[in-house]
């Protein structure tokens, strides 16, 4: 992971934006963090941006909205079992999120939530198997996320 920092002055935004704008476009980004620097007429935001490695956008996989622009309704492509799994992993996912203070699909997104259901993963190999779950996820978040499957499935 990298990191870019941009500083955005609020009286005359319009260049760094552009910047930020470009580099969102342009990389993976895992979160971006935002903080307003009040001083007077000399105000601006502080805003880092964490990189995934690796170039370009996010493979379409790992995108919130399908191909075409319509968003996948997980309810329609999961059975309701399923879906019920998914809905807990999106939970915990979101009370992940809130704790470290990140973007929830920078823990997993919706579609790695739904191969977890799908590919029914009880181990880590599994987990580190799904497109885009590597070391660092596995290693924060694997045991928690294999733990809420297992109970799902009645595993123990």
């Amino acid at each position: 992971m990298s990191f870019r920092f941009f500083v955005i002055p609020v009286m005359q935004p319009r260049p760094a934006e552009d910047e930020l704008n470009d580099c969102l476009a342009k990389n993976r980004v895992l979160a971006v963090e935002r903080h307003l620097v009040d001083a007077g007429m000399a105000s601006f935001w502080a805003v880092c941006v964490s990189l995934a490695p690796g170039p370009g956008r996010l493979p379409e996989s790992l995108k919130a909205d399908a191909p075409g622009g319509r968003r996948i309704d997980y309810r329609e492509v999961l059975n309701e079992a399923d879906f019920a799994v998914f809905a807990q992993l999106r939970a915990l996912r979101k009370q992940i999120a809130e704790s470290e203070g990140v973007a929830q699909y920078a823990v997993f997104t919706n579609e790695q939530l739904a191969s977890m259901v799908r590919a029914r993963v009880r181990t880590r190999e599994a987990l580190g198997a799904i497109d885009g779950v590597g070391e660092t996820r596995l290693d924060r978040y694997a045991e928690r996320f294999l733990a809420l499957l297992a109970e799902a499935s009645g595993d123990r």
